[in-house]
C-alpha cells in the first residue's frame, strides 16, 4: 500500500483514534471504512435462511444493521424499548401465573409475531394513517373472503385493521389487557391475594396452583397463535415487487424488560422468526450477543428449545486476520486524509515493522480476540501513548498494551455479568501462581478456599458458580478437579483462556476455534493459558 517513506508526514495526537469500536458512535468512520465480508451477504439476501446475527459484544452485528439499513430505502428498526414490554412484565396476572409455574412462552410468542406483523404492514405498504390501513386491509379481505380456512384470521385482521397505524407499545398494551381481563374474569380473587403479597403463590398447595393453570390454559393458548399464523400465510401470498423489506432488532442485550421474563421474551422471539421465512420479500435481522444465547439456553432449558434446532437460522459474526488488517488500513487512511493531502497512509507508515519477533500488525491481533472493537481501541491506545511523534514506537506499543488490557479484562468481564457473575472472581484464581500458562494441578491446593470464598458470598439471582462451588462443599462434587475442569470451560467459553486438552494437542481458543468445550474432555493432563490481551491486566512475570 503505501512505502516506508511518507510524502506528508503526520503527527499523531491524542484522542485522534481510528473510531470508537461502537457501532452507534462510529459514524465517523462506519460506513465510510466498512468492510463487506461473508456474513454481510448472508444478513443481506433474502433468501438466506440467516435472521439471527449472533457474536460477541464489539464483533460487529449492530455494524451490519445499520449498514444494511442505511443502504436500504426499505427497513424498520424495531427498538425493543419502545414496545412497552415493561407493561407486560409487571402484569399482576402475568406475574402470579409465571409464579405459580404457568408457561407462557404461547402468549410471548403471540407478542413478537404480531409485533412482527405490523412493522411488516406497515413497511410494505407505507401505513402512516387509519385511513390508508382500513384501505389496505378491505383489499386482502377482497381477496381471501371466500376462503372459510381463513376466516379466523381474516376476523384477526379485522380486528385490528383501524390500529395498525398506532404506536408499537399500544398494540402491545391492548394484547396484554384483553388477555388480563380475561385472567380476572377467571381467577381475580386469586390474583388480588397475589398482589396483596405475603408470598400467596407459595402458601397454596400443588393441586391448587395445577387447577389454576389448567382453567387459565385457554386463556393463553394456541388459538391466537393459530390466527397469526394465517395472517403470515396470507401475508405471503401478496405479489413480490421484487423488493426486500428489512425488519431489524437490535438493543435485546440491553434492559429493556426485566430480567424475570427477558431470557423467555427472546426466547419467544427467537422461536417466531421460522414461521416468517415464507414471506419471501421479507428480511428479519435479530442481532444476539453471543452469551445472551447461552442465558437463554440456560435460562429456560426444557425438550422443546434446544440451540441446534435454530442453528440453521444464525450467522456467527467471526473476522480472518486479513479482514481486519483491511478495516485497520482503512480506517487509517480514511483518519489522515481528513488531516492531510496527498498520498495514502497506512499501518506500515505508523507502526514499527517488529515488536520483539513479531511482525506488528500479528502482535496487535494476538492481543485481541479477533473482533473490530478490540483492534480498534488497541489501535487508538497506540496512537494516544504516542502523542506528539510522527510513528508509533515499540515502547508506546508497551505502554498502550497495560492500558489496553486493564479496559479489556474490565470489558470482558462486565459482557459476561449475566451469564458468568463470578468471572472476575474465576480470573484471580488462575493467574495467583503469576504465571500465564500452567497445568490444572498447579491449582488444585486453592480451590478450597476458592469453593468456600464463593459459597459464603451472597448468591445473585443467577449465578452457576455459586451453586457449583456449593456442590463441591456439600460433597455432591467428588473432587477439586471437578471444579477445576468446569471453571475452565467458563473461562473458555469467555475467550479469557486458552487450552491445551492433551500433550498432543496445540492450544484452542474459543474466538478462533470451537466456541464451547466440554468439561469432561479435561483432565490433569490440560494445560491453560491466559489470553495475551489479559497478561499486562494481571502483570504476569512471563509477559514479555
Amino acid at each position: 500500500m503505501a512505502s516506508n517513506k511518507i510524502i506528508n508526514p503526520v503527527v499523531l495526537r491524542r484522542g485522534a483514534g481510528i473510531g470508537t469500536g461502537n457501532a452507534e458512535t462510529d459514524d465517523d468512520f462506519l460506513f465510510d471504512c466498512f468492510v463487506e465480508y461473508p456474513p454481510v451477504d448472508d444478513c443481506r439476501r433474502a433468501g438466506s435462511p440467516v435472521m439471527v446475527v449472533v457474536g460477541r459484544t464489539g464483533s460487529g452485528k449492530t455494524a451490519i444493521l445499520r449498514y444494511l439499513e442505511k443502504e436500504s430505502r426499505h427497513t424498520s428498526a424495531i427498538d425493543p424499548f419502545e414496545m412497552s414490554m415493561s407493561y407486560v412484565s409487571n402484569s399482576d396476572a402475568l406475574r402470579f401465573l409465571q409464579a405459580i409455574g404457568a408457561d407462557l412462552d404461547l402468549f410471548f410468542q403471540v407478542l413478537w409475531k404480531h409485533v412482527l406483523c405490523i412493522e411488516y404492514i406497515r413497511l410494505r405498504w407505507d401505513v402512516d394513517s387509519s385511513d390508508k390501513s382500513r384501505n389496505i386491509f378491505t383489499k386482502i379481505f377482497d381477496r381471501f373472503a371466500r376462503e372459510d380456512r381463513r376466516k379466523k384470521s381474516i376476523d384477526y385482521i379485522r380486528s385490528w385493521e383501524g390500529k395498525f397505524w398506532i404506536t408499537m407499545d399500544q398494540n402491545i398494551k391492548e394484547i396484554t389487557e384483553a388477555v388480563e381481563s380475561k385472567l380476572h374474569a377467571e381467577i381475580g380473587g386469586d390474583i388480588e391475594k397475589f398482589k396483596a403479597g405475603g408470598q400467596y403463590e407459595k402458601r397454596i398447595s400443588r393441586e391448587k396452583k395445577s387447577e389454576i393453570v389448567t382453567r387459565t390454559r385457554k386463556i393463553i393458548s394456541s388459538e391466537q397463535l393459530s390466527e397469526l399464523h394465517g395472517v403470515i400465510d396470507m401475508l405471503a401470498t401478496q405479489d413480490d415487487n421484487h423488493r426486500t423489506f428489512y425488519l431489524t432488532v437490535d438493543k435485546l442485550d440491553e434492559r429493556w424488560v426485566d430480567d424475570g421474563v427477558r431470557f423467555r421474551m427472546i426466547k419467544g422471539l427467537i422461536e417466531s422468526l421460522k414461521t416468517f421465512r415464507k414471506i419471501k420479500d421479507l428480511k428479519i435481522l435479530v442481532a444476539l450477543r453471543a452469551d445472551v444465547i447461552e442465558r437463554v439456553v440456560q435460562e429456560t432449558a426444557d425438550i422443546s428449545f434446544q440451540r441446534e434446532k435454530f442453528e440453521d437460522l444464525m450467522v456467527r459474526i467471526t473476522w480472518s486476520k486479513s479482514e481486519l488488517k483491511q478495516l485497520v488500513e482503512k480506517r487509517l487512511n480514511t483518519l489522515f486524509k481528513r488531516q492531510y493531502s496527498g498520498a495514502q497512509i497506512g499501518f506500515s507508515d505508523i507502526f514499527p515493522q517488529q515488536i520483539g519477533a513479531k511482525p506488528s500488525f500479528d502482535w496487535i491481533i494476538e492481543h485481541t480476540l479477533m473482533r473490530p472493537r478490540d483492534i480498534i481501541a488497541l489501535v487508538n491506545e497506540c496512537i494516544d501513548a504516542s502523542n506528539g511523534q510522527a510513528t508509533v514506537s515499540v515502547s508506546a506499543m508497551r505502554r498502550a498494551e497495560v492500558e489496553f488490557a486493564r479496559k479489556r479484562k474490565d470489558a470482558l468481564v462486565q459482557e459476561w455479568q449475566s451469564a458468568y457473575p463470578m468471572l472476575d472472581v474465576i480470573l484471580t484464581l488462575f493467574t495467583s501462581k503469576r504465571k500465564s500458562g500452567l497445568e490444572l494441578l498447579d491449582l488444585l491446593d486453592k480451590i478450597d478456599d476458592f469453593c468456600t470464598m464463593v459459597w459464603t458470598s451472597p448468591k445473585i439471582s443467577f449465578d452457576p458458580v455459586w451453586d457449583l462451588s456449593q456442590a463441591y462443599a456439600e460433597g455432591r462434587k467428588k473432587t477439586g478437579l471437578d471444579v477445576l475442569v468446569e471453571l475452565t470451560a467458563i473461562l473458555y467459553r469467555t475467550g479469557a483462556v486458552g487450552v491445551k486438552i492433551s500433550p498432543q494437542d496445540r492450544f484452542v481458543y474459543s474466538h478462533s476455534d470451537q466456541p464451547l468445550i466440554a468439561p469432561q474432555l479435561l483432565s490433569v493432563d490440560t494445560k491453560v493459558r491466559l489470553h495475551p490481551m489479559l497478561h499486562a491486566a494481571y502483570n504476569l512475570q512471563d509477559r514479555q
